[in-house]
């Protein structure tokens, strides 16, 4: 009875055991869900033997006719090779070039007048058309003479697609090219006398040349201006000195004579208001030399500058002041002598009693008011 007891339980310990061990054997033979059992890489064909087909079967269709098993779950998909594409050599291609990559050439100016036949009898009346290289340059004599390429260059693309303006260089507002660009083609001919300070000039940083200049047509008798006369040229911008034409003794006059450009440079210059000279009284001396000098006493408004008391374009006053008489003169005399009775006194300019002031003229007594050379003239009396 008691050695039931023992042994029963070590029997049913033995028989647990023995199903645990039975459990594991099989979970270890039965294919996990998902899992590719590995196995080992066919024999190749010619060790392995077909099996003759048992008799009353099909034959099996050959291997490429069979259509590939979807892959297990839970696999990676097969590799897909992608053929890569081969190009054949570049020199078998066509390849179009960009416009800006295509060889430009020269077709003649004749090529040219077949098309622009008005542009060109227009411009074969111009100073360009009649310039030859040899007038400045004598060893130049057999150059041809400019044509229309020498400033729109080549035209060969042109005459292929004349509607595309991209291929020749133009001018004007209208213009692909910048101001820059087209005005680089004038220079490389106009780049010395008055052209040196062209690029520092207030002209040179905001205009192009075609803005003043007419290069395709004669409109003006000199210069290529793009108007009748270099006057309405100027006044066409500077409106401010527009209404004061009618009272200036300058430019009111023939313009053979004086024009903007005898006290202006246009193209340039190192003196502020674009003055061709090196200051202004240097301006105004090449005209008013006799106020030059030298003088004995020198009146110093005068030596420092002309516009103090002048206004060169227009003025409504005696010698183009600035302002009347005695008026100018008290801007800087305000503290004149007075050593005589008040009704006597000469430098009472403003009083109506006064009997020394005819016409309130200070040059009534100092005429001399730019400078004297004689040696009693410290007051600019004689």
């Amino acid at each position: 009875m008691n050695i039931g007891k023992i042994f029963s339980p070590l029997i049913a310990v033995v028989i647990a055991l023995l199903i645990y061990q039975s459990y594991n054997i099989y979970a270890e033979n039965e294919p996990v869900e998902g899992v590719v059992e590995e196995t080992a890489p066919p024999a190749p064909a010619e060790e392995t033997m077909p099996l003759p087909p048992v008799e009353g079967t099909a034959p099996l269709p050959p291997a490429e006719a069979t259509a590939p098993l979807p892959p297990a779950e839970g696999t990676a998909p097969p590799l897909i090779e992608i053929p890569v594409p081969v190009h054949p050599p570049k020199e078998e291609m066509f390849w179009l070039s960009p416009p800006s990559e295509r060889k430009k050439e020269y077709v003649g100016m004749e090529k040219c007048r077949s098309c622009h036949t008005t542009q060109y009898d227009k411009w074969n009346e111009t100073l360009h058309a009649k310039w030859q290289p040899s007038f400045t340059s004598p060893e130049k004599t057999k150059k041809a003479r400019m044509e229309c390429e020498t400033c729109h260059g080549p035209g060969s693309l042109h005459v292929e697609d004349y509607k595309e303006r991209l291929f020749i260089t133009t001018f004007g507002t209208q213009s692909k090219d910048t101001r820059e660009e087209q005005n680089a083609v004038c220079l490389t001919c106009h780049n010395k006398g008055s052209l040196y300070y062209w690029d520092g000039g207030i002209h040179g940083r905001t205009q192009r040349c075609v803005d003043c200049h007419q290069v395709m047509e004669k409109v003006s008798g000199q210069n290529l201006l793009s108007r009748a006369s270099e006057k309405e040229l100027c006044l066409r911008c500077h409106l401010q000195k527009k209404a004061t034409t009618l009272r200036s003794p300058h430019l009111s006059q023939d313009a053979a004579k004086m024009t903007c450009s005898t006290c202006h440079a246009p193209h340039g210059s190192d003196t502020p208001g674009l003055l061709s000279a090196s200051s202004v009284n240097e301006n105004c001396y090449r005209c008013h030399a006799d106020k030059r000098g030298p003088y004995l006493f020198d009146h110093f408004p005068v030596q420092e500058n002309c516009l103090l008391c002048h206004d060169p374009h227009a003025s409504a006053n005696k010698s183009l002041l600035k302002m009347r008489q005695p008026f100018l003169c008290l801007e800087c005399h305000s503290n004149l002598p007075n050593t005589l009775p008040s009704n006597a006194d000469p430098h009472r300019v403003l009083d109506s009693g006064g009997r020394y002031t005819y016409n309130k003229g200070c040059i009534n007594c100092h005429p001399m008011i730019h400078g004297s050379r004689h040696p009693s003239g410290a007051r600019l009396q004689r």
